[in-house]
Formats: structure tokens, sequence, C-alpha cells
């Protein structure tokens, strides 16, 4: 069974959809698609009339796309969408509600949202000659996630994750687990995020296939088990990153050839305009050479030290810290909700408890010394 995932799909600022448009935009990629047995897409919006929903309170941008650009995953021949990640709730239950009947009209397939916690779990079973896959799609704990009561995305729980992995084992011949996380514009994974995925598949995941870091990072063979920490963008148009060559603009889609015997796995790497007007395969010295890029990140990721150390770094960069407790009692009508998902998200967290260590353990020069080298890593080699 030959499975194609991608990043993060969303239609912002995209033109008026047509079959030309969507053709000539996604031109490139339609050949892998068209060789896959399943596609598997992350959108990463609601696709609901904006003026029939209100944003919800978040931090970071509330997103929307009409429904007419359900033409894009019709043009890929879109199986599933996996829907756990931090803006399919941006526009309230209506908004997830609308998005999950435009899907089932069109025969795509979806899971990580639903009408309550135990919906939004529910995994998608993939058959083909007698084999079987169960996807099972989750996100880090920001906002829109569904309650025991309200529709929204499948937030990471521990033990919840561990049971869906233990029943879906007894249906399916495979269990892949497609996560939405880790530290946005971050080229590494943070050490908690790899001990995450990692615990992923000692629970008895196949794989984990992640996202979410608006920029491709490495992979790793843990126990003959793939973990594939963050593909990128797969068409995401930016809203102010005017460079082209941002790592925003690059990504790489995963194929997994899985069967009885085991599970093989590649990527292919391309990028796309700022305008998102095309998405370009790379070939022949390009695609060496971000095949090698790829690769550098992923050993990185094997030394554990090493690893750490970038974190260290990235997390001087972005010295995002929450107030004590007692100040947020003090400001009449404060919008806590960034200190909210800085404490409630793992990642976020985690970044936040590695500045705290780094000033405690009085490391700073240090992490400042490592936050040149990581920047050096965000660079795209083409």
């Amino acid at each position: 069974m030959k499975l194609l995932f991608t990043g993060d799909i969303n239609f912002r600022g995209l033109a008026k959809p047509s079959p030309a448009i969507c053709t000539d935009i996604l031109a490139e990629v339609i050949p892998y698609f068209d060789k896959a047995d399943f596609r598997i897409v992350n959108l990463e919006t609601p696709l609901a009339d904006k003026d029939n929903h209100m944003p919800i309170k978040k931090s970071g941008p509330n997103l929307i796309c009409d429904q007419e650009n359900i033409l894009f995953l019709d043009t890929l021949h879109t199986d599933v969408c996996t829907l756990a990640n931090n803006h399919i709730g941006d526009f309230g239950e209506g908004a997830v509600v609308d998005t999950l009947e435009l899907l089932k009209k069109h025969n795509i397939r979806f899971c990580g949202a639903g009408a309550n916690t135990d919906r939004a779990y529910d995994a998608c079973c993939l058959e083909k000659d007698g084999f079987s896959v169960s996807l099972i799609s989750v996100c880090e704990n920001e906002f829109g996630m569904a309650t025991e009561t309200t529709y929204g995305s499948a937030g990471y729980n521990s033990r919840r994750l561990l049971n869906k992995i233990r029943q879906e084992k007894q249906k399916s011949d495979a269990v892949i687990v497609v996560f939405h996380g880790g530290n946005e514009f971050n080229p590494l994974p943070s050490p908690d995020t790899q001990d995450r995925y990692r615990l992923i598949c000692d629970m008895g995941a196949d794989a984990v296939i992640a996202g979410h870091t608006h920029c491709p990072q490495g992979y790793e063979d843990y126990n003959g088990k793939p973990i594939v920490y963050s593909m990128g963008n797969f068409l995401f148009r930016s809203a102010n990153k005017p460079d082209p060559n941002d790592s925003w603009y690059y990504g790489y889609m995963t194929e997994l050839d899985i069967d009885k015997s085991g599970i093989d796995f590649c990527i292919i790497p391309y990028k796309f305009d700022p305008e998102a007007t095309r998405i370009t395969v790379f070939e022949g010295d390009e695609k060496q050479k971000m095949l090698r890029y790829i690769a550098g990140l992923s050993e990185i990721i094997e030394d554990s030290k090493l690893l750490d150390n970038y974190f260290g770094g990235w997390a001087y960069m972005h010295k995002w810290v929450p107030k004590a407790p007692s100040d947020y009692f003090d400001l009449n009508g404060y919008d806590s909700s960034a200190s909210y998902d800085l404490i409630s998200c793992e990642s976020h967290f985690s970044q936040a408890k590695k500045v705290l260590e780094f000033c405690f353990l009085d490391r700073v020069s240090e992490a400042k010394e490592w936050s040149e080298k990581i920047a050096e890593l965000k660079r795209m080699p083409v």
C-alpha cells in the first residue's frame, strides 16, 4: 500500500479556484498523487462562509477559507483530510460542522476533528488487497480543541491516544499517527517533541508523520519505525514573508510503502512561490541539495546533546516566558490568550521552560552562541 502525506494546506489569498487554476498550481505534484493508493492532506483551515461564523478568542490569526476551495482537494483526488490542528476550530463549532459536511459531500474522509473528544479521536481505516492501516490525527493543545460536548480538534492526551492505538491495532495491520505540533519556524524538533513522538511509537504506532512548524525538519528511523518531524507547508500563502527563499515556502511530501513486511519511506522536496501560484518539485542538483539539507537536520536529531543545545539557541531567539500567576489577577481586562497558549501548548511550554532553565543555570551566553548556529540552519540550500 502506497500512502502519500502532505504538510499544511491553506487557501488564504489564493486565486478564485477553477479547474484550470487548480491544475496549474498543482501540476507538478499531481503525478505523485496519482500514483499513490491513498492521498492524505492536512487541512489547516475550516471551509465555511465567514459571514455566518464568529472568530473564537485565541492568540494568533483566525483562519477561514471559502468552501469553493474544496476544488483544490478534488483536483488532488484527496482521500483523507487530517484535521487535528490549531486552526480548524478558529471560527467555532459551526464552521467545523460546515467543513465536515462539505468533506462528506465530496467523499473525502477525515480524522482529527469531530462532535466531541471521542469523535475527534476516531480513526480512519484504509484498506487495499487485504491489508489495512488506521490513521489517527492528533494535535498539541492550543485553541479549538474538542471537549466532551463540543466540536473541535483532537487535542493530544497520552492515555487517550494509547487506548486508541491499542484499539486500532486490534482492527488494522498498522497504525499511523499524524501529529500536528512542534515549534513554529524551528528547523529542528525540541528534545521534548522527539521524546513525545518516540513515545507514540512505543505505544504501538508504526509511524509518526508530523507537521505544523511551517518549515521542513528532518526524520529518523526509531526502532524500525519512521518518524517524520515536519514536512513544512504544502501550499500556504504567508501574510508577512516576502522573501521567496524563506523556509516557509519549502517542504516535502512523504511517501510510505507499507505492507506486512514493514515500511519504506521517501521524501519529495519542493517549494512554492510567495503568491502560491505554483508548487515546484525539485529535480536534479537542486533536489540533491535539498535532500542533503534535510539529511543534515536528521543527523542532528540523532545526537541528543546536540539537539538540546540547538533548542537552547532556539529558545534564546524566542524569549517568550509567562508572567507570575498573581499578575493576571491585577490586570483588569488583560488578554491572557497568549499566556494561556504558552502553558497549554506542549511545544510552547517546552520553549518557555528552556528559557528559564538557561537563565537559572546561568547559561545565557551559551544559548546566544547556539542561536547563531540555528540561524544558519534556517537558510535554505537552494
